[in-house]
C-alpha cells in the first residue's frame, strides 16, 4: 500500500471526525430543549435555526449551532490544507 493513502486517510477522518462531532453536539443540544423548541428548529442532523430573529428561548442553541459550525469548519481547512500537502507530496514524487 501506498503511504500517501495513509496519509489522505488521514485527511479523511479530520473531516468526518468533525462533521460527526457537530452533529452529536447539535444533537445533545437539541435535546435538551422543549419540545415546542425542538419543533422550530430544521430537520436533523444540521437543525437549523428558524429565519429571521430568533426566539429568547433559543439563543443557547444558536450560541452552540454558531460555535460547533466554526470549529467544523476550522478542522475541515485543516483538513484540506493537509490534503494540499499530500497532493504537493505526490507531484513532487511524480515530476522529481
Amino acid at each position: 500500500m501506498n503511504p500517501l493513502y495513509s496519509l489522505f486517510a488521514i485527511s479523511f477522518m479530520l473531516w468526518m471526525g468533525a462533521k460527526q462531532w457537530r452533529r452529536k453536539r447539535l444533537r445533545r443540544a437539541m435535546r435538551d430543549l422543549p419540545t415546542r423548541l425542538q419543533r422550530m428548529l430544521g430537520p436533523e442532523p444540521e437543525y437549523d435555526l428558524p429565519d429571521g430573529d430568533v426566539p429568547e428561548a433559543l439563543r443557547a442553541f444558536a450560541a452552540v449551532h454558531r460555535r460547533t459550525a466554526w470549529i467544523q469548519r476550522v478542522a475541515t481547512g485543516a483538513a484540506l490544507l493537509w490534503l494540499l500537502y499530500i497532493l504537493f507530496l505526490f507531484a513532487r514524487k511524480q515530476f522529481s
